[in-house]
């Protein structure tokens, strides 16, 4: 269960992910113009969905180590790499470090974008 304090306009949000991976969004944070969640894949785990959203994403590595996969292509990335990933571009994430991979991510709207998702590998564009 999460827990959100409010005080003079600034929330404070303990605990873990709503089922969407977000921590700060418009659900509770009213006046939110962007959101703010967290993914963890656990080791040697390579989602089998791609997702492209609408809006472009930005990423932080916060523990662990692995690739973002963009057309089948891997981009390696480490624990302190922050990466931007544009709309529109399929994408999904392989941990291949030791240990969970726990990436930090936002978008520039109050909630999730709208995406689309696929199984991994099935298109090119």
């Amino acid at each position: 269960m999460s827990e959100g304090v409010q005080v003079d306009g600034f929330v404070r949000h303990r605990g873990g992910p709503d089922g969407s991976g977000l921590l700060l969004s418009s659900v509770n944070v009213p006046q939110i113009q962007n959101c703010l969640g967290v993914a963890t894949v656990p080791e040697g785990v390579a989602l089998d969905v791609e997702t492209a959203h609408s809006t472009g994403e930005v990423m932080y590595v916060a523990a662990g180590s692995g690739e973002l996969r963009k057309r089948g292509e891997p981009i390696a990335f480490r624990q302190g790499d922050a990466i931007f990933i544009p709309a529109g571009e399929w994408h999904s994430l392989a941990n291949t470090g030791v240990g969970d991979l726990v990436s930090v991510f936002s978008f520039p709207y109050p909630g999730r974008p709208v995406s689309e998702s696929r199984p991994a590998g099935t298109g090119e564009a």
